[in-house]
């Protein structure tokens, strides 16, 4: 598969992210609600030109944010010292692809070219599965905080990576 990243599609962004919620929602796993995934929502002086699309083949198959100032969930982050991930969604088309490999690669090459070595994420403590899954893939929890976003309060596993 050849991968290429976008940052300049937002109708893309916003479909695979709304195409997710509405699968987690479905399957009784609801991380956002649906309705809250919107343009308004989502695109702010923090992230505008920092929602990504992965396309696998030209095909759009994820998204995520990377950004490097976020008062809202990193406040005590000092500003361009870490790049922060936020609503990483994978088609389930693509499920499995082991996709989250070349965005990670990615967010790693983008800190580098601004000298930062460290990636900060953070996901619902209440999910060991996916908390799991981004230690296997060389994250390292941190703490616990409750966040408010979207009208809903998450209990939040912060995770750090450094390279």
């Amino acid at each position: 598969m050849t991968f290429t990243f976008r940052n300049d599609r937002p109708d893309d962004f916003l479909a695979i992210v709304r195409e997710v919620g509405q699968w987690l929602t479905e399957s009784g796993q609801e991380l956002w609600q649906p309705d809250t995934l919107t343009a308004e929502n989502l695109f702010d002086d923090y992230t505008r030109g920092n929602c990504y699309v992965l396309y696998a083949d030209e095909v759009p198959a994820a998204t995520f944010i990377l950004q490097w100032k976020d008062p809202l969930y990193y406040g005590d982050v000092p500003d361009h010292t870490a790049g922060f991930i936020h609503k990483l969604a994978i088609r389930r088309l693509f499920a499995g692809q082991n996709l989250f490999v070349p965005i990670l690669e990615f967010c790693r090459s983008e800190c580098l070219k601004r000298g930062i070595h460290e990636i900060q994420l953070e996901t619902d403590a209440t999910r060991p599965a996916l908390m799991r899954f981004y230690e296997r893939n060389g994250f390292e929890p941190t703490y616990q905080r409750a966040i408010e976003e979207f009208g809903q309060t998450f209990l939040c596993q912060y995770y750090v990576q450094r390279f």
